[in-house]
């Protein structure tokens, strides 16, 4: 969107809310939460294509002509800035820029479909956490999607990703960031505690 057009509001998305192919028109930022992104060709199923994380715009497609339907929704609660440009040269640095993060979340995508379940899930909850100033033996802050979606990511089953999940609670790397509110059944969206080394 140039500078000189009006600027579109902020936008808030709660999981599992999606974009509409009208607002991807407009180019925006992440500044919270975590989207994924499912391509879907002809007839065949959409699939998981990749994460996008706060610092990464969405609607690059549409500037530059990728004719897959998309699938733009939230895992956990986003929070999305318009971004605006001045004109054609701003706007082909952005998408240069746009690019190179999408190759490496392509790249991150990869990494979450190989090895053993147990690293499959402590790299989308490394990807999903949020930095903890500089210390590292702090723990960050995880705000966990739903299983379903945790599953499909990393391509497993909702079963095997509980597991995975009890397991990292039983030895104290993930814990509930709000014990107050612990007996709330599902793990769904609640804001966790990690504690996982690079």
């Amino acid at each position: 969107m140039k500078a000189t057009e009006k600027m579109t509001l902020r936008r808030h998305l709660l999981p599992r809310q999606s974009m509409a192919d009208d607002d991807l028109q407009v180019l925006w930022r992440i500044e919270k939460g975590a989207i994924r992104i499912d391509s879907q060709t002809g007839d065949e199923p959409a699939s998981f294509v990749r994460l996008a994380l706060p610092g990464d715009l969405l609607g690059v497609e549409h500037f530059v002509g990728v004719s897959d339907t998309l699938t733009i929704r939230a895992i956990t609660e986003v929070s999305l800035s318009p971004v605006s440009y001045l004109d054609d040269r701003q706007l082909t640095k952005l998408l240069m820029s746009a690019v190179s993060t999408s190759y490496q979340r392509c790249r991150e995508a990869v990494s979450l479909r190989s090895g053993p379940v147990d690293e499959r899930v402590k790299r989308l909850l490394r990807l999903l956490a949020e930095e903890s100033d500089t210390d590292v033996n702090k723990a960050s802050s995880c705000v966990l999607p739903s299983l379903g979606n945790i599953a499909e990511i990393i391509h497993s089953t909702r079963e095997t990703v509980c597991r995975v999940l009890n397991s990292l609670k039983e030895a104290r790397l993930l814990a509930y960031g709000d014990p107050e509110k612990m007996k709330r059944r599902h793990l769904e969206n609640r804001e966790h505690l990690l504690q996982l080394s690079a």
